[in-house]
């Protein structure tokens, strides 16, 4: 029998990811073409090739899992054997970047917007979240002591002298991203207006766009002047984080973020500052002559864009601020990793007879007072107290679901996402029986919902839940001691590096919450960015929860339990995106109910997830 149910789940599977996703795909992107107002690109030239190339990269790589791996592409069958022949050799996951291209390219052939700018972007981050969430465990799983090194990967973490292979691919990694983010920003329409004219009079001798050229032949040079392989490994990862913090900002906020790039100057290969900057620091760490040097012959290629920008002023400060935060991201996550390990072991209790408070509830009430706050001011005051019952709602749906879930002799009352998620459903019902448009509910709770999630953390971070599998590396793990932690009381791993998962979760959250706010303030529809909340957390859910390491969660088929509702989560949203309403007349503002709303609402938490009654066992009785 095992032979025709092998058999039966291998065709099964191919349907799935062949046929049926694409199609879902395709439909998604025709469903939402009247939703996107980016502008379409269409291209048949460029389309039919990448279709080409994708599809024969895919088949590339299948043929090498089946002749070098002796198995299928189905992650519910892998191959038995490690696979570092073929385009395995080139670069990672080469059938996820054929299908990217080829997607890519059929949206360019059939002139989608949709496809573009919505289904294409997501679906790339569906894939990161499927290798992040679960190829690369299950890899690590079955081949402990095997590693992939392809010929387009980040320099070698060594002190030695870089090859010219090494230099001649840190370009290659580079300059495709630069560009890309160029052209990205440019067809998205995010380009600031003409030059003010508001300049120093000395800047008008920059001001020839052909002197743009300047800046990129001098991050060329960068890679031949560093001596050392480390050094080259972390101006690689500093520079494609900074166009990745770039992008982001300059595609949200382009007056802020795009100053690089104007109407009059219209250059893919523009090289924003902070690159200079970051090559300049990077220079300095090798050696403070060759710093000093590099330092003089940048002053013009930084003038010439400064000269070019809409407003130098903005674009300098914009530079500098996304220089900080890539160059120094290794420094920055050690201070960030060491709060969150200070704060994991900072629990406090305070008992009165038979009350106890503890000090994660600060957390909880502190983020649900400026969510609601924030709330009431997107949704106006009118909305302010039906905000307040829905926010009571979820909360109590999100005990009952843990309760069903994790419920134990241990966990009288936990507390779970998804529960949350399903009250939102009766919430919405609730408010629309009592006649208001839940929609405005669902789309201000979609926007405030990360930071408070993200706020709330920090009290998962001090009563040790959602807490981190093991983890060897010291820069990435943190540590838990305190006996009243679920880490050392549940789970038994006192001591130990766990991965941060929840702070993994609050960055992720950060962003999100960002684009979800923009999105607002643009009036984009409410069906719409709940349909994006529940996609972005979702994936973000899907990754974090395999890096877990609580053991009351039970396993699925292979994946957590929570994987399987994340997956859920993001096929909601997708039907969630595709729904078409029209965006309700609101007049935001606060007043007193707003502030008297946000400080019920914080009691009301700080009550449910950070007061309990210590000598009681009766159900719902205590937090731990």
């Amino acid at each position: 029998m095992k032979p025709t149910s092998d058999l039966a789940g291998k065709l099964l599977y191919s349907i799935v990811f062949i046929v049926l996703i694409p199609v879902f795909l395709w439909l998604w992107a025709r469903y939402t073409s009247d939703l996107i107002k980016l502008p379409a690109i269409s291209s048949k030239a460029a389309g039919w090739i990448m279709i080409i190339s994708g599809g024969l990269l895919m088949l590339w790589a299948m043929a090498a899992l089946w002749r070098l791996g002796r198995g299928l592409p189905m992650n519910a069958y892998p191959p038995a054997l490690f696979v570092t022949g073929g385009p395995y050799r080139l670069l990672r996951h080469p059938i996820y970047w054929g299908f990217a291209i080829l997607m890519i390219g059929f949206f360019l052939f059939t002139g989608s917007a949709s496809g573009l700018w919505l289904v294409s972007p997501l679906t790339i981050l569906g894939m990161i979240a499927l290798v992040l969430g679960y190829e690369k465990p299950d890899l690590k799983k079955r081949f402990p002591d095997k590693a992939l090194h392809t010929l387009l990967d980040l320099s070698a973490n060594k002190d030695d002298v870089p090859e010219l292979s090494d230099r001649l691919i840190s370009l290659c990694l580079v300059f495709p991203f630069l560009i890309l983010c160029n052209f990205l920003i440019i067809t998205s329409g995010g380009i600031p207006g003409p030059l003010s004219g508001d300049f120093p009079q000395f800047f008008e001798v920059f001001q020839h766009p052909n002197l743009n050229l300047i800046s990129p032949a001098f991050l060329a040079t960068i890679p031949f002047a560093l001596k050392r392989r480390d050094i080259l490994r972390k101006w690689e990862i500093s520079i494609l984080l900074s166009l990745s913090y770039f992008l982001f900002i300059a595609v949200l906020f382009p007056s802020i973020g795009a100053q690089h790039l104007t109407r009059d100057n219209v250059i893919l290969i523009t090289v924003p500052v902070f690159l200079i900057l970051i090559s300049l620091k990077s220079l300095y760490n090798q050696s403070r002559a060759t710093g000093a040097i590099f330092s003089l012959a940048a002053i013009i290629p930084v003038l010439i864009q400064l000269a070019l920008s809409n407003s130098p002023i903005v674009y300098l400060v914009n530079s500098v601020i996304i220089f900080l935060l890539s160059a120094y991201y290794l420094s920055i996550w050690v201070f960030i990793k060491n709060l969150a390990e200070k704060i994991a072991n900072s629990w406090q209790e305070w008992i009165f007879g038979k009350v106890r408070i503890i000090n994660r509830g600060f957390y909880i009430a502190i983020g649900t007072f400026f969510g609601l706050l924030l709330a009431g001011y997107l949704a106006g005051r009118e909305y302010v107290f039906v905000l307040l019952l829905f926010s009571v709602i979820v909360t109590l749906t999100s005990g009952l679901w843990a309760q069903l879930i994790e419920g134990s002799a241990k966990l009288k009352r936990p507390f779970g996402f998804y529960g949350g998620l399903v009250g939102i459903i009766f919430g919405t019902l609730v408010i629309w029986a009592l006649g208001y448009n839940a929609w405005v509910i669902i789309g201000v709770a979609s926007v405030v919902m990360p930071w408070m999630q993200a706020v709330g953390r920090l009290g998962c971070l001090v009563n040790g839940c959602c807490h981190g599998s093991r983890v060897d590396d010291p820069l990435i793990g943190i540590r838990y001691f305190h006996p009243r932690s679920r880490v050392c009381n549940i789970s038994g791993l006192k001591g130990e590096l766990l991965h941060p998962t929840q702070l993994y979760s609050i960055v992720w959250l950060f962003f999100v919450g960002i684009l979800l706010l923009n999105l607002w303030y643009k009036g984009v529809s409410s069906s719409f960015i709940f349909g994006l909340y529940l996609i972005l957390t979702g994936l973000g859910r899907f990754v974090e929860e395999s890096y877990r390491g609580e053991i009351q969660t039970p396993g699925v088929m292979g994946l957590r339990l929570y994987q399987w509702t994340a997956i859920i989560s993001v096929i909601i949203g997708i039907i969630m995106t595709i729904i078409q309403i029209k965006p309700p007349e609101i007049i935001p503002g606060l007043g007193w109910e707003s502030f008297f709303a946000a400080g019920f609402g914080g009691l009301f938490l700080f009550f449910a997830m950070g007061v309990d009654f210590p000598y009681s066992n009766a159900r719902f009785s205590r937090l731990v």
